[in-house]
């Protein structure tokens, strides 16, 4: 599967660069949920885009904010609408800088149900 997206011109190494670029250095796209563990796990392939969750200087989780499909065509997918104008940064840059596959952006807001309820 990783061959066949390397194949179709996805460039990874790219699409990193970019993230830490336009979103920060803490920020990763080569993470993924690893069903088997029940948490995120590292990945070959970009995948989501997120920032690691401290504690007192210590990690304890990942907080993502968007999602890499290649489905039907190769897509970010933005769930948190603060990062708007660093994600339309990237996915411009990412499709300047290649000649295969481009890159298109989602604005998926996701609603959390704890800000949907309503004041008793």
């Amino acid at each position: 599967m990783a061959e066949l997206r390397r194949a179709a011109g996805l460039n990874p190494d790219l699409v990193e660069e970019l993230v830490k670029k336009h979103f920060g250095a803490e920020f990763t796209s080569k993470i993924t949920w690893d069903f088997v563990k029940g948490g995120f796990a590292r990945s070959e392939l970009p995948r989501r885009i997120a920032a690691p969750q401290r504690v007192l200087g210590i990690q304890i989780g990942w907080k993502t904010f968007g999602e890499f499909t290649d489905n039907i065509g190769f897509r970010l997918e933005l769930w948190d609408p603060k990062f708007l104008r660093q994600a339309e940064g990237l996915v411009e840059e990412y499709n300047q800088k290649t000649e295969g596959t481009k890159l298109e952006l989602y604005r998926t807001i996701m609603h959390w149900p704890a800000s949907a309820r309503q004041a008793a």
